[in-house]
């Protein structure tokens, strides 16, 4: 699983709540990129001539640095002006964010509002003289309008084609109507996009004919040519973007059928299917109308049918893919219409697929699934924002936290007044970081869920031990994501921006289709973006790596991981890179392989110098050598780092008014960095520059209390926060 951290200053009443939730954590990595500097810019007009010229801006920006500040939680605000000029905010990011990242902008409204003019999300590339160029732009009007409409902050986002280090959110004006947006940062967050994967699809470049069937043939005998199918030979050509289309299904007795030859043969296990579309949205309904079989030598081999059997993934650009896990090897694959599915003329298909399920999901999750559920869930009931009760509003709310993930579940109560939400909080088993996608998995007490429900779903996340920290929340079919299992079960998720420890169904009562809800457990997961371009023949591995694992112990890290067999290996190479800012890995360590070998194997190494490194998250790789020099690398593993924080000492503590209290930092931590002193109340009263391994802090004058000393690096982000005690003299 691929996650990622990236942590700022919080309000002071949760920093030490939030710093010791945090745990080692087992989770693939990519190092994600967070606003520090912004801009506004407004449209200005000058009348007259120097020195009586006149210059009138249209809008404002209050406070344009807070949507680049180490606090997550704070954020501008443009003011939108009457007249139709725009207003922007530009935010820069520490790096060069690579393509094929998430480009986006958290915002968000304070009473939520209706009307929004134009929203507009551009990219630009700052040349090393301060000179931006652009890059790319998406409109995301619709999102925009979906966050501002409520109270909750959401992002808007596209997945950048280009790499870049600036973030423009622009809002149009609406004429005669002013409205304020609030933008809390913008980020740039690896998006998981597949490029490559091990398969095969129907991808030919001459005599097409050959290699698909639009004709049913039972036992040899044609039983009708299919000649509603128009561009049947679209399915199967180099261009994947090209498509065939399913007319309407005019008899039951001649269902619209096409069948596509594969480049190879899928052996059992992997994904069956097709990457279809529509010029409208489609949703889980769409597969109670439709089967696809699997042929090997033209003998047909399984099928899935309907929702019980299919899933639907939404890839990008509109697509997704239908398919079913096999169990037997397959080299032809065949969709079938068998009603009119709700479309007309309008189920576009583009290629059929046999392709690794990881290509679509991750397959190491973390999950709600306790042996212990104690304290691994909560309920509650809300009316108008206001709290009604907890503990309340849903039936076996331990089962959406147990381990098992199948046969039980928590259920929404039914007959709820209307304008009553039914929330459910369950912690996951192990930690979820900025980049995963956070959601539920749902079952339906009347049938299937479609997108018009998502308004009425909201997920959201939370951070902490206890889930005391809101985190970020999505509702509707503009940022949640619906996709359905091949068990029937179906999913709503979205992708996160920031780290989390639990996750949270809202769901509003008066919508009888939500009624008796099923509430499975939840999730976060590294989810793939796409669909592979490149498609490459299975292969036997060098190195077939199963697990590659590390995990705080002590001052140190400890690396495992376990081959599954060997060929010519020769040895592996263990490599770190040390904070959100790092763009290199570094070499710690290295194991001689064991060359050839069929048997499982197991490899540790431990990183001595890992509590030297001045960072909350270390991110680890494994590169493997083959003996004939080639390399290759494992995942990015990341390891949420809390040691850092225990060696930062207090003395004395507690201390009296009268005292000099002593704070000594470790070495990686000590130049460049802040020693701040809050009071109760949330108020900075002391700052001190990192100069040197020890700060004193005066505390003549300080009334008797409880103060937090919060200690952060020279990037403004955290490294500790301690509890203070100054007694009386």
């Amino acid at each position: 699983m691929r996650s990622m951290l990236f942590t700022r200053v919080v309000s002071l009443s949760c920093l030490l709540l939030l710093f010791s939730s945090f745990s080692s954590t087992l989770l693939a990595a990519s190092i994600p990129f967070y606003s520090n500097k912004a801009q506004d810019y407004r449209t200005c007009t000058t009348v007259g001539v120097s020195p009586v010229a006149v210059t009138t801006c249209y809008g404002d920006v209050d406070n344009v640095g807070r949507a680049a500040d180490a606090d997550l939680t704070n954020y501008a605000t443009m003011h939108m002006p009457l007249l139709l000029f725009p207003v922007a905010i530009r935010m820069d990011m520490p790096a060069v964010v690579p393509k094929d990242y998430r480009a986006g902008v958290v915002l968000g409204s304070s009473t939520g509002i209706t009307t929004v003019g134009a929203v507009v999300l551009r990219t630009y590339l700052k040349d090393a003289s301060g000179t931006s160029q652009f890059q790319e732009a998406r409109i995301v009007t619709d999102a925009a309008k979906a966050v501002l409409g409520t109270s909750t902050p959401g992002r808007v986002e596209f997945v950048a084609t280009k790499p870049f280090n600036q973030v423009e959110i622009e809002a149009g004006a609406v004429i005669n109507v002013s409205y304020d947006i609030n933008v809390y940062y913008a980020y740039g967050i690896d998006a998981n996009v597949v490029t490559t994967a091990t398969g095969y699809v129907s991808r030919f470049s001459q005599n097409l004919s050959n290699y698909y069937n639009t004709a049913i043939q039972p036992n040899g005998v044609t039983v009708c040519t299919n000649s509603s199918v128009s561009n049947p030979g679209n399915a199967v050509d180099g261009d994947l973007t090209n498509y065939a289309s399913f007319s309407s299904l005019l008899n039951v007795n001649c269902p619209t059928t096409l069948q596509t030859q594969l480049e190879g043969k899928a052996p059992a296990g992997y994904q069956a299917g097709f990457v279809v579309g529509s010029g409208s949205l489609l949703d889980a309904k769409v597969l109670s109308g439709l089967t696809v079989t699997t042929y090997l030598n033209g003998v047909p081999q399984e099928s899935g049918n309907g929702a019980q059997l299919l899933d639907l993934n939404a890839l990008s650009g509109g697509q997704y893919a239908v398919s079913f896990e096999s169990t037997k090897a397959f080299d032809r694959v065949e969709i079938r219409q068998n009603s009119l599915l709700g479309l007309a003329d309008d189920l576009r298909i583009y290629y059929g697929f046999g392709i690794e399920p990881q290509a679509f999901r991750d397959q190491q999750p973390v999950l709600s699934n306790f042996s212990n559920v104690n304290n691994q869930y909560q309920t509650s009931q809300y009316k108008a924002g206001s709290l009604l009760c907890v503990n309340c509003g849903i039936t076996n709310p331990n089962q959406a936290a147990d381990n098992d993930l199948k046969n039980n579940f928590a259920q929404i109560n039914s007959g709820v007044a209307v304008g009553t939400t039914t929330r459910l909080k369950v912690k996951l088993n192990g930690t979820g970081l900025a980049g995963n996608t956070a959601g539920m998995i749902l079952g339906g007490a009347s049938g299937l869920l479609d997108a018009s429900l998502l308004s009425s779903i909201r997920i959201n996340t939370y951070s902490g031990g206890t889930g005391q920290k809101f985190v970020e929340s999505a509702s509707g079919s503009s940022l949640l994501n619906l996709e359905l299992l091949a068990d029937g079960r179906q999913e709503v998720s979205f992708a996160t921006t920031q780290a989390f420890d639990w996750v949270e169904i809202e769901v509003a009562s008066g919508v009888s289709a939500l009624d008796a809800m099923k509430i499975y457990y939840a999730f976060a997961d590294d989810r793939p973006t796409g669909f592979p371009s490149k498609i490459v023949a299975p292969a036997p591995l060098p190195v077939e790596l199963v697990q590659f694992g590390a995990k705080a112990a002590g001052t140190g890290v400890d690396l495992a991981w376990q081959t599954a067999s060997e060929r010519n290996s020769s040895h592996f190479v263990v490599e770190r890179a040390a904070g959100a800012t790092s763009k290199e890995f570094t070499a710690i360590g290295r194991l001689a392989a064991a060359g050839s070998s069929t048997s499982r194997r197991q490899y540790n190494l431990r990183d001595e110098e890992a509590g030297k490194q001045g960072t909350t998250v270390l991110y680890y790789r494994l590169r493997q050598v083959d003996a004939d020099g080639t390399e290759s690398y494992s995942q990015v593993v990341a390891v949420n780092w809390k040691a850092l924080a225990q060696q930062v000492t207090l003395y004395p503590n507690p201390a009296s008014g009268a005292d000099q209290v002593r704070v000594s930092l470790p070495e990686a931590s000590a130049e460049g960095g802040k020693v701040m002193l809050y009071n109760g109340q949330g108020q900075l009263v002391i700052q001190q520059a990192v100069a040197s391994r020890e700060v004193l802090l005066p505390t003549t004058g300080l009334g008797s209390g409880i103060y937090q000393v919060v200690v952060t690096d020279a990037t403004s982000r955290r490294l500790s926060a301690q509890s203070l005690v100054i007694s009386a003299r």
